[in-house]
């Protein structure tokens, strides 16, 4: 089984004030994370995490990682770039890239940490999965609104912890949450 998961932000007490994660520490934010990971990964499965996996200027949250199951795979985020040295020493991800393009059963699948407005495969009826955007609305600026409208129609998917309910989810998952959210007001 595939995964896709975004912006954990593991050990990020600014994370709460940016999304209003609905947790009372980051040690419970991190504990949840983690128990649901587990309980729905199996050591077998592939995990591929969009970025931001951390506060930036602490690696030790990629100690975080050993404890999920799966093989993980990272997907660089912004805020990736100053532990990147550190994440790529633990070996705890299989592979670490800036964007790629996967198979996910028949669909061929853009991986990217940011949202794009095109993408490879784009035209070939490829998907996108991204994160970086959290649970932003039109309230967090215009670029946001049309970006929901863009992506409204799209083949493109938002993998952010705050949108998937804090656990790794598969690309029919992330399809179904899409269709069930699509009058919600943040991107999905």
């Amino acid at each position: 089984m595939i995964y896709y998961i975004s912006d954990t932000h593991f050990k990020d007490q600014k994370i709460f004030e940016k999304c209003k994660r609905p947790f009372k520490s980051v040690d419970e934010m991190e504990e949840v994370i983690i128990n649901k990971w587990n309980k729905k990964v199996n050591d077998e499965d592939i995990v591929y995490v969009l970025g931001d996996i951390g506060k930036d200027d602490d690696p030790s949250t990629i100690d975080i990682f050993t404890k999920l199951k799966g093989h993980k795979h990272l997907i660089v985020g912004n805020h990736d770039h100053d532990m990147l040295e550190d994440i790529k020493k633990s070996n705890v991800f299989e592979s670490i890239k800036f964007i790629d393009l996967i198979m996910d059963g028949e669909y061929k699948v853009c991986l990217c940490h940011y949202p794009l407005m095109d993408w490879m495969e784009f035209n070939r009826d490829g998907l996108l999965v991204y994160g970086h955007i959290h649970n932003k609305t039109e309230k967090n600026g215009y670029a946001y609104k049309l970006m929901k409208d863009y992506y409204k129609i799209l083949k493109a998917y938002n993998a952010g912890v705050d949108v998937i309910d804090f656990e790794p989810r598969t690309l029919i998952e992330l399809m179904e949450l899409k269709e069930v959210n699509k009058d919600e007001p943040y991107i999905n």
